[in-house]
């Protein structure tokens, strides 16, 4: 990952959470059922062999004879997909755009190590993927979400597949290495990957797990969920990839 995007990590440890100066909202403010009418065009299921999670359109380019996209999720979601040949399936929540790695060109990309839990699919298809105007607006690289910040995410639980689940909470802290926005609410198998957003429609990072609350060896309490700043990725997609977006 280039020496820029460690660097804006590390701005966002110092910073405990408090880069939010240069932010200015591009949407109005909408009731959460209409936030997620927006979200959801974007949102998509992943199969990477045995595992499968969430990913969200973040670019998008195309014509009438091909489209390409970048979404964004977990690297653990995907992570097997860049190490050997394995088939990977992009669904819709609505189950009428397939995407497979048969059909369609595919390639995972990884942003920052490991512990960072970051990656992008890059996909090209011959099908529509979304229409114009469906991107969404992606938080300014150089801005965090406060504490107390009331945020939603969507995902595909594993036990109730194929529903596509709306979740929200609140900001409840901050994690410095890696950088993590701590948030009273769940990550269930399946949701990791998925689009976190702000009631703006903002994309403000992706589900990344659950840290529960281990009281002893018998007894675990609710814990937090960990979601990953999309920053790394804006500024990915700006100034290495020089990506559309919004």
């Amino acid at each position: 990952m280039p020496d820029k995007i460690n660097t804006h990590s590390e701005q966002f440890a110092e910073s405990g959470g408090k880069l939010t100066g240069t932010f200015r909202p591009k949407w109005p403010s909408l009731p959460w059922h209409e936030v997620v009418d927006r979200i959801t065009p974007i949102t998509f299921r992943v199969y990477t062999g045995n595992t499968a999670g969430t990913a969200f359109i973040v670019s998008w380019k195309g014509n009438d004879a091909q489209q390409s996209a970048i979404l964004a999720t977990a690297w653990h979601v995907i992570e097997e997909a860049a190490s050997k040949p394995i088939d990977v399936q992009i669904v819709s929540s609505d189950r009428r755009k397939i995407f497979d790695t048969r059909v369609d060109e595919m390639r995972v990309q990884q942003i920052g190590s490991s512990a960072h839990d970051t990656g992008l699919i890059l996909l090209r298809s011959k099908k529509p993927i979304i229409a114009p105007g469906q991107l969404a607006p992606i938080l300014d690289f150089r801005s965090m979400i406060a504490r107390g910040t009331e945020v939603g995410w969507l995902g595909f639980p594993g036990f109730v597949e194929p529903e596509l689940c709306f979740f929200h909470g609140h900001v409840s802290g901050f994690i410095n290495q890696p950088p993590l926005y701590l948030i009273d609410g769940v990550a269930i198998n399946g949701v990791s990957g998925g689009p976190v957003f702000d009631e703006r429609c903002h994309l403000i990072g992706l589900v990344s797990a659950y840290l529960p609350n281990r009281a002893s060896k018998k007894t675990t309490l609710p814990g937090l969920a960990a979601l990953v700043p999309i920053n790394a990725i804006h500024y990915f997609l700006q100034h290495t990839m020089n990506a559309l977006t919004l």
